[in-house]
């Protein structure tokens, strides 16, 4: 998806994938940018993912509105759970049992060893959203039952709906951009 001639599309690698997905939803410039809210945006998304997805790129990314309301389910499920995280609440029993269930599927893929080296194998017949779903909701589990759940935040600054693991001593924002806002609303602030 593009805003005001950008692509909004932006990977941080070292971010968990569940972190990853629940950044889909965001703001830029002001507008909200659902980047998986059509069929085709999500399979863009899952094209700039597939190497952390287990995906080659052969297995076609044909998606279409059920794989979109799945997704959205998906993603709204980790993010509940993100949220309890950082709130230090309890999530819906909903979202854990989604997200529980959805994490399973990752049993069903195997490491295979070709010539080129490691990679994930998912028997034939399996759903891209099947995948996505299996990964993303694996990986919330990891994050939020390893140490690093320490260091997930939300972002404080002004229009910013993201979260993000604090890698730096001092880190407040997910970007430097959301820390030069939420310097210039609190300079604002001061001034009137």
């Amino acid at each position: 998806m593009t805003t005001h001639g950008k692509d909004t599309l932006e990977i941080r690698p070292l971010e968990p994938l569940a972190v990853e997905f629940t950044s889909s939803w965001h703001y830029e410039a002001g507008a909200l940018i659902d980047e998986i809210g059509t069929p085709h945006g999500l399979a863009r998304w899952v094209d700039a993912y597939r190497p952390r997805l287990g995906m080659d790129a052969s297995t076609p990314a044909e998606l279409g509105a059920p794989d979109v309301t799945a997704a959205l389910a998906v993603r709204e499920a980790v993010r509940d759970l993100l949220d309890a995280l950082v709130d230090g609440g309890r999530p819906p029993a909903a979202s854990l049992d989604l997200v529980t269930e959805r994490a399973r599927g990752v049993q069903r893929a195997a490491v295979g060893w070709p010539e080129a080296g490691p990679r994930l194998e998912w028997p034939d017949g399996v759903r891209v959203m099947d995948i996505v779903g299996a990964q993303v909701c694996a990986s919330a589990t990891r994050l939020l039952t390893s140490p690093r759940r320490g260091l997930l935040r939300r972002c404080p600054a002004p229009s910013c709906v993201l979260f993000f693991s604090a890698l730096r001593t001092g880190q407040q924002w997910c970007s430097p951009a959301c820390g030069n806002r939420a310097r210039v609303a609190r300079h604002s602030a001061r001034t009137r």
